[in-house]
């Protein structure tokens, strides 16, 4: 059974990594701060604080230099900064997570879940007023 080594308002670093489609992987790591957990699901539920760090490799695992970075997709992660969302617990060991690319591009809403609910909640609570 997981167990979570962080309790809430600590923080950990978490990497997500992801396979561009011209074979390069774009590495980031971030700042987790713990907002809360649901035990029963062992997960926490986290913020993205800050990034603090980023690589990209070419599909040998050999770095790029910055300047040869893909400014799209790297736009795409420093949007990342500030998103809620929920991680197991086990994501809290630094070894890195390999997302789909759609997670990055936003076409699935992994990181962008709980702002989309928070927006919808807001709007209903305008419409009722």
């Amino acid at each position: 059974m997981p167990t979570a080594n962080y309790k809430i308002g600590e923080s950990f670093s978490v990497q997500f990594a992801w396979n561009l489609p011209n074979g390069d992987y774009v590495r980031a790591v971030f700042q987790a701060d713990v907002l809360d957990m649901v035990a029963e699901a062992d997960k926490y539920i986290i913020r993205l604080v800050r990034l603090i760090a980023g690589r990209q490799e070419n599909k040998d695992g050999e770095l790029k230099p910055t300047d040869e970075f893909s400014r799209d997709y790297w736009a795409l992660v420093g949007e990342l900064v500030g998103q809620k969302l929920t991680l197991a617990y086990e994501a809290d060991n630094g070894r890195a997570l390999h997302l789909r690319l759609a997670t990055l591009t936003g076409e699935h809403n992994f990181f962008r879940r709980y702002s989309d609910v928070e927006e919808m909640i807001k709007k209903r609570l305008s419409s009722a007023e």
